[in-house]
C-alpha cells in the first residue's frame, strides 16, 4: 500500500486583498480621480478661454464695423469747403441760374433764373438759421403766390454763415451746395427744395449736426429732383464740393444792417432793407403789395 502523500502548497492568492493592497488600490483610485478632475478642469478652462476669445473677437468686430460705418458717413470739412475764405464771386463757379453780380437765384413767373418786371424782393438766409426758418414758414406761401401772379421776382441768397454751429459737419455749406446743384441742374425743383429745408420739423437746430447728405438727397428727390442730380451733392473737387466757392463768396454780399453787421435773415424790397416783422403773417406780403402799387 503506497505511503500517503503530503498535501502540496497552493499558489492561489487569497480572495481578500491585504491591507497593503487595499491602501495601494485606494491611492491608485485617488490618483485617477485627481487626474480626471485635472483633465476636466483643463477642458473647462479651454472652453472658457475659447468663449472669452470669441466674445472679444465679436466685440472687436462690432467696434471695427461701427468705426467703419461712422467713417463712411463722416463728413470731412476739407472735402466740402472751398479752400479760401470769402473768395470773389467772379473767381468761383456759380449755378447756371444765379445772377453773376449778386450770386442770388431769381425766381419769377418766368421760372428760376429769370428776373421779371415789377418788384424785386431779395431774401438772404442760412439753412441752419432758426429765424430764417420762421421767415420761410410764415411767408413762403405768400412769396410763392406773389411770384405766380407776376409783377414780383424773389431773389434767394442762400448763404453759409453758421458752419461752426453744426459740430464739424459744415451743414450750412453742404445745404447751400445742394441748393446750388438743384438750381443748376434741376431749377424747376429749386423753390420746393428750398421750402423743404426750412420746413418746421425738418430744419435742424443750431448746435446739431444738421441733416446728413442722404437726407438732403431724399428731400430734394421728394421735391422733384432726379436721383442722378442728387448723386452729385457729395461730388468733391480740388476746391471742395461743386458750389462750395459760391457758398463761401456770398456771405460777404449780405447788406449790412444799421449796426454794420451782416445778419440772417435779411429782406430787401427793391433794394431797401425791410424792417417789418416777418413773424407776423401777411406783414411782408402787405409791404410787397404796397411796393407794387
Amino acid at each position: 500500500m503506497p505511503a500517503p502523500q503530503s498535501p502540496q502548497p497552493t499558489s492561489q492568492k487569497s480572495p481578500h486583498p491585504t491591507r497593503d493592497q487595499r491602501r495601494e488600490l485606494a491611492r491608485q483610485q485617488a490618483r485617477e480621480a485627481r487626474e480626471r478632475q485635472q483633465r476636466a478642469a483643463r477642458r473647462t478652462r479651454l472652453v472658457v478661454v475659447a468663449l472669452v476669445v470669441v466674445a472679444v473677437l465679436g466685440l472687436v468686430a462690432a467696434l471695427v464695423s461701427a468705426v467703419l460705418r461712422a467713417q463712411e458717413g463722416r463728413v470731412v470739412a476739407a472735402d466740402v469747403l472751398y479752400p479760401t475764405q470769402s473768395p470773389a464771386l467772379a473767381d468761383v463757379t456759380l449755378p447756371a441760374t444765379a445772377d453773376p453780380q449778386t450770386g442770388g437765384l431769381p425766381v419769377s413767373a418766368a421760372g428760376v433764373g429769370s428776373v421779371g418786371d415789377g418788384v424785386t424782393v431779395d431774401v438772404y438766409l442760412d439753412p441752419m438759421c432758426p429765424w430764417c426758418g420762421v421767415l420761410e414758414q410764415v411767408n413762403g406761401d405768400d412769396l410763392a403766390e406773389l411770384v405766380a401772379q407776376q409783377g414780383v421776382t424773389v431773389v434767394y441768397h442762400p448763404v453759409a454763415v453758421l458752419d461752426e454751429l453744426s459740430r464739424g459737419t459744415v451743414y450750412s455749406t453742404r445745404a447751400v451746395n445742394a441748393l446750388g446743384v438743384v438750381a443748376d441742374r434741376a431749377p424747376a425743383a429749386f423753390p420746393a427744395f428750398l421750402a423743404s429745408l426750412f420746413a418746421e420739423g425738418t430744419q435742424p437746430e443750431e448746435g446739431s449736426e444738421g441733416l446728413d447728405d442722404d437726407t438732403l438727397a431724399s428731400l430734394a428727390e421728394s421735391a422733384g429732383v432726379p436721383a442722378d442730380v442728387t448723386a452729385t451733392f457729395t461730388t468733391s473737387t480740388p476746391k471742395g464740393r461743386l458750389f462750395a466757392g459760391w457758398a463761401a463768396a456770398t456771405p460777404a454780399l449780405i447788406p449790412l444792417n444799421a449796426q454794420g453787421k451782416a445778419v440772417t435773415p435779411t429782406v430787401l424790397i427793391d433794394g431797401e432793407r425791410w424792417e417789418g416783422d416777418f413773424t407776423v403773417p401777411g406783414a411782408l406780403r402787405a409791404a410787397i403789395e404796397t411796393a407794387i402799387g
